[in-house]
């Protein structure tokens, strides 16, 4: 059996390749992530303990969001505060306010 081999010109390639990439470009594009999470869904972020994060809330290091099961955590305010104390801004949360 000889073996088949087909020449195609770059441009055809290449128009292959683009059409491939859109067609499957929706199925890697990230889910939209919500600004803010579950205690638990923070405390797995963090590698702590719901407790930690509840105690963070109520030295109001972590701004309260909902009370309860209900109880929400700002994903951005929790990020800053794992940032090294040095990379926070003045105002210690490491947002940007303006």
């Amino acid at each position: 059996m000889t073996d088949l081999s087909i020449e195609l010109p770059a441009e055809l390639v290449e128009t292959i390749a683009q059409r491939v990439a859109e067609i499957l470009a929706p199925r890697f594009e990230p889910a939209a992530v919500s600004p803010f999470m579950s205690v638990k869904e923070a405390a797995e972020h963090t590698r702590c303990s719901e407790q930690r994060i509840y105690d963070l809330r109520s030295a109001g290091t972590l701004t309260k969001h909902g009370d309860g099961s209900r109880a929400l955590v700002s994903r951005a305010e929790l990020d800053a505060y794992l940032l090294p104390f040095g990379a926070r801004t003045r105002n210690g949360t490491g947002l940007a306010h303006g």
